[in-house]
């Protein structure tokens, strides 16, 4: 049955019928693969954006451009358009899918975050005072603040002349060492 249809097909539905079905067979191959866990994106061309590593050739891109390219070079054949308007609509097809995956995949990136706590981001919060804040930044004071939107607890030293008591409203002015904050009153 393959065969007999196969056969029936000329030379230019051949070709946009191959690359359809082996492009549509990779793209299921990918999406059965990135369901369970067994590929991540990998890139041709660093063209694109260089701190996420995703680029507008991407395999993903590329399986997409390949898909519009044969499937829409197909219908435009069998609708009676010629081999050159069928070339056009499939590029045009086929360069819509790889942007629109690119842009998916982009945008999908950017709601990706570290998790990684940097204490440089309290400098200009306000905090409460946890553990009272010895006076001429002597240590053993602790500070709460909401730190990329999490609660978190610092140490903290204050400047002034008097100890800081628990409760007191504070702002953190500056971060000293890895998580040290320098704090003043409200």
């Amino acid at each position: 049955m393959f065969d007999s249809w196969w056969d029936a097909l000329n030379l230019e539905l051949r070709v946009f019928y191959g690359i359809g079905i082996i492009a549509l067979l990779v793209l299921l191959l990918q999406l059965a693969l990135s369901v369970f866990g067994g590929m991540d994106e990998h890139d041709f061309d660093h063209a694109g954006d260089h701190s996420s590593g995703l680029s507008f050739f991407s395999i993903r891109g590329v399986t997409a451009f390949f898909v519009g390219f044969g499937w829409s070079g197909v219908i435009a054949l069998n609708a009676g358009w010629g081999l050159i308007p069928a070339i056009a609509v499939g590029m045009t097809v086929g360069v819509t899918l790889m942007l629109g995956i690119f842009l998916l995949m982009t945008s999908m990136l950017r709601l990706q975050s570290s998790g990684t706590l940097d204490f440089a981001n309290a400098v200009g919060k306000i905090g409460t005072v946890y553990v009272t804040i010895p006076a001429g930044r002597k240590a053993g004071g602790q500070v709460e603040v909401l730190l990329q939107g999490r609660l978190t607890m610092a140490d903290a030293l204050f400047r002034g002349e008097a100890p800081l008591s628990p409760g007191t409203k504070v702002t953190v002015v500056e971060k000293i060492g890895h998580s040290t904050l320098i704090v003043e009153p409200l």
